[in-house]
Parts: structure tokens; sequence; C-alpha cells
């Protein structure tokens, strides 16, 4: 078992932090969301069925571990970004942006940001993680139509954030 957690660590973890950086907003976070998905998939191992693909498990494990986290008081009492250094940092460290565009990203990450949990999640493994609408159903254990009605409803909030912003 151990040697079986090492190598899916080794093959899952940058993809399972951006997941996590998706999902989280900040580095901060991030990082505790990481570590708590590797702990219980280490202390859930034994509840894997080998037959299915382990990335869709651990994903399952990320997804409800974030939404546990985001229901805590504590975090509910968080901002995104401690302060416009934190943010700055963050968002330096994509690729794709440069001076041009940086507002840009800025925005459409405030408005993600904002988004209800089920809509967030649902849009970071669709958009960031380009998952199919089947895949985010079994990952979030919902039926197809209501992975499609929150992508829906989440484009049309977000839209409408930054038509009116």
């Amino acid at each position: 078992m151990n040697q079986d957690i090492n190598n899916y660590i080794q093959q899952y973890n940058a993809d399972l932090t951006r997941l996590c950086v998706s999902l989280c907003g900040n580095i901060h976070d991030a990082e505790d969301l990481l570590q708590d998905t590797w702990l219980k998939a280490m202390k859930h191992y034994s509840k894997y069925d080998c037959s299915k693909p382990f990335e869709k498990w651990l994903y399952s494990i990320c997804v409800n571990t974030y939404k546990n986290m985001r229901n805590s008081a504590f975090f509910k009492k968080r901002k995104c970004f401690k302060n416009d250094e934190e943010e700055r940092i963050f968002f330096n460290s994509i690729a794709d942006i440069t001076e041009n565009n940086f507002d840009d990203y800025v925005e459409l990450h405030k408005a993600i940001c904002s988004l209800s949990k089920k809509h967030r999640i649902t849009v970071v493994l669709y958009y960031f993680k380009d998952y199919t609408i089947t895949e985010i159903s079994q990952i979030m254990n919902v039926p197809a139509g209501t992975v499609k009605s929150r992508l829906s409803a989440a484009r049309s909030e977000i839209k409408r954030r930054l038509t009116n912003e």
C-alpha cells in the first residue's frame, strides 16, 4: 500500500495542487487542502476501488474536503487574499498573465470567488481541470443535469458580475 500511495503522490501531486489552488484561490488554504486530501486518501486507501480511475477518486476526496473546509466558521470569515501583495503574488504565479491582461484575471478571479461553493467547484472542475459533465457528476455525486444547470447559473452570475463592474 505505501508504495502505491507514493506512486500516486508522485503522479498526481502537481495536478492536485493546481486543483487546490483553483478551488481555494490562495496558496495558504490550498496547501492545507492538499495535505488534508492526501491524508484522507492514505487513511481511506483500503476503500479505493482499483477498477476505477484513481484521479477521480482523489478529486472527489479533494472536493468533499474543500466543501467541509468552506463550511467551517473560520473559513467563512476569511477573504480570498489577505492583502494586495498576496493577490499580486498569486496572479504572477500564473504563466498566461501579463501586465496587459492582469486586471481581467483579477476581476475574473473575484467573480469566481464570489460564486456559491457548488457553482465554484463545478466551474473549476469544468474549465480549469477539463472534466466532462459526466465526470463532474461522478466526482460531485450529483446528476449530470444538475452539473449543467450549475454551470449555466455560474456563467450567468460571472457574466453579470463582469459586465456590472
